[in-house]
């Protein structure tokens, strides 16, 4: 069996196959006119790493004036993740006010992206007593009921908090502080769409997450690299086998 080399990755390539396994690079692709060499671009594969997506969305009635934003914004941080990654498995989650009696509510349960997008559509945002709401709750709802895959080289995981206005103090007794502090030790990443309040400030820096404004029209930039940093995570978690926190929360205005 004869074998020829990449000459994208320079990896030896059986001669038989039309493609190199590595890198994606076409070997047969033929002549154009006048004898040019037609180049076809790279197949990518995906890494095969499984991410794991988990939004909570607030759904009281301050958000109402958001509904239009928030599933531009679900939509633009799943769609760039599911291009890279070999499986990704959504949870969303809605919360209100637990003193009003808005329980949590779980809509999806490691769905699948598209399922994300239809659910975020249906929420309905209303009721609620005045801010702020309980944020911190749910955040840490989800830190401790989806079922994270703890190995980086076999699965990464994300939250995201869609919400407007402070947080009430955890009904677990737990600080901003703590929470994000739990979530850093566990490799898990963490993304703030939101108003910028004290309790949520304190919460992404303790977790070295990040902090985006929400709007009803999200700015295509931000959402592109709010999923950049998870696909990157993969990437350099799948190579690596370690994972890559991310130490200073920054804030994107």
């Amino acid at each position: 069996m004869s074998a020829r080399e990449c000459p994208s990755c320079k990896k030896m390539v059986d001669d038989s196959v039309d493609a190199c396994p590595a890198c994606g690079w076409q070997f047969n692709v033929g002549l154009g006119k006048g004898g040019a060499s037609i180049v076809r671009p790279a197949i990518r594969p995906k890494m095969p790493c499984e991410v794991q997506v988990a939004f909570t969305d607030d759904r009281t009635g301050s958000s109402d004036q958001f509904k239009v934003g928030i599933p531009i914004t679900v939509e633009g941080i799943l769609t760039p993740v599911v291009a890279k990654a070999r499986e990704v498995k959504v949870w969303l989650q809605t919360h209100g006010d637990l003193d009003e009696g808005q329980d949590m509510v779980l809509l999806l349960d490691g769905g699948t992206a598209e399922d994300a997008k239809k659910a975020i559509k249906a929420v309905v945002y209303e009721g609620g007593g005045d801010a702020p709401e309980h944020h911190l709750d749910a955040v840490d709802r989800l830190v401790n009921t989806v079922p994270w895959i703890a190995d980086p080289r076999k699965a990464r995981g994300a939250i995201v908090l869609l919400a407007t206005a402070d947080s009430k103090p955890a009904r677990s007794g737990k600080t901003a502080r703590q929470i994000g502090e739990e979530i850093k030790k566990r490799g898990i990443l963490l993304y703030l769409v939101c108003e910028e309040t004290p309790q949520l400030r304190e919460l992404a820096d303790a977790a070295g997450g990040w902090l985006f404004k929400i709007s009803n029209t999200p700015d295509q930039n931000e959402l592109a690299q709010i999923a950049s940093k998870v696909a990157a995570s993969i990437t350099i978690a799948a190579g690596a086998g370690a994972t890559v926190p991310l130490t200073v929360a920054q804030k994107v205005a």
